[in-house]
């Protein structure tokens, strides 16, 4: 199997290249081929919303994945298209990404508007979020822009690894010692489904919780209505409005 491993923090040196790096050497001891993209040694300019994109695939002679901005993003492209799983690992900002990766993610506008890459099939994709820890925030965010700018390029995000809080200032990571006896661990330690982070309704995405809120909310409501006598439309509505 082709992998791609993104490391999407600024530093060259941190958490997130720590993690990448022990990642990318799991895959490789299982046999896969593994290339490593790290946005500190790339550069990746911002998305300037020109929209020359849009026009590209409709533009005999050129790429329909064409950017008017020459770097390497070309490059990163190149190596993603070619994976068969993508793996991203990135630190979270204040709920979401920083500046460096959120530019790679808009990059990727080309794909929206090319039907090769709509109608392709989407590869297996997973987010590794790393962090110091202590914001009461959480990363849904960060989980949410990966999810769609990901979705364009051909790629669905299947699972969601958290390691905030888990991996020391200096790259070590939690439970060192195990993982050393057995390194496929680290590919499922803080696992879930990205699902878990993000579901959508007809009318929308919502956070994480809110299905559940939501439905204990409703179970609540049922509750009170089914003990309230059916003439006894005020009182229902004083308890339950």
């Amino acid at each position: 199997m082709k992998r791609l491993v993104i490391c999407g923090s600024p530093r060259a040196a941190g958490r997130s290249r720590a993690l990448a790096e022990a990642v990318g050497e799991t895959y490789a001891r299982a046999g896969d081929a593994v290339n490593h993209v790290n946005l500190s040694d790339v550069r990746i300019a911002p998305c300037t919303g020109c929209e020359r994109c849009a026009v590209s695939e409709r533009t005999p002679g050129i790429d329909d994945l064409y950017c008017i901005i020459a770097d390497d993003m070309m490059t990163v492209r190149e190596l993603m298209n070619a994976s068969d799983e993508l793996t991203v690992v990135c630190p979270v900002y204040f709920s979401g990404a920083p500046s460096q990766f959120k530019a790679f993610l808009d990059r990727l506008q080309p794909y929206y508007y090319s039907s090769k890459w709509r109608a392709a099939k989407k590869r297996p994709a997973h987010l590794f979020v790393v962090g110091e820890g202590g914001d009461p925030h959480g990363f849904a965010p960060l989980v949410g822009e990966v999810r769609s700018a990901l979705s364009v390029a051909g790629f669905r995000l299947d699972a969601v690894h958290d390691w905030v809080g888990r991996v020391e200032a200096d790259g070590a990571l939690a439970g060192s010692d195990r993982l050393r006896e057995q390194p496929e661990a680290l590919l499922a330690e803080g696992s879930a489904p990205a699902s878990d982070y993000l579901f959508i309704e007809p009318d929308g995405i919502r956070p994480a919780g809110a299905f559940s809120a939501c439905k204990a909310s409703h179970t609540q409501a049922a509750a009170c209505v089914s003990v309230r006598p059916l003439d006894d439309a005020a009182a229902q509505e004083a308890d339950c409005g």
